[in-house]
């Protein structure tokens, strides 16, 4: 039906836990609006995926071995301006919202409340998306 002006979102899903990226891509599984194209399991491999995949959206862990998930935003923020970073993390502390949008990420979500937070996020990005 909607072949061609697809309006949906093509998401990369970056965490560096596994049963995590599992979780995530099982809640998006039954979701017409959405494309999981890619996951990556550190800030490094996020960087080459973005650039292969060309994703409309990340989703970022903030807190993984090497880069973290704020270092990788800053790099994804300046090389695919584009492309919008929503940072997820198990910790909400005061000021990390502050300091995930200083990095250029588009918006934050705590991985305890994604069932509530992400599908609001996603709708202020569809709608965006006509073509």
């Amino acid at each position: 039906m909607l072949q061609g002006a697809a309006k949906y979102l093509r998401i990369l899903v970056v965490d560096d836990s596994p049963a995590f990226v599992r979780t995530l891509c099982a809640f998006f599984e039954n979701d017409p609006n959405v494309e999981i194209v890619g996951t990556a399991s550190s800030g490094h491999q996020a960087l080459v995926t973005v650039g292969e995949l060309q994703p409309d959206l990340v989703l970022m862990d903030l807190q993984m071995p090497g880069m973290s998930g704020l270092e990788a935003t800053k790099v994804l923020s300046r090389r695919f301006p584009a492309i919008p970073v929503v940072m997820l993390t198990a910790h909400d502390m005061p000021g990390l919202r502050q300091a995930c949008k200083d990095s250029g990420a588009y918006e934050f979500a705590a991985k305890d409340r994604l069932s509530v937070e992400l599908p609001a996020i996603l709708a202020q990005l569809l709608p965006s998306r006509e073509s």
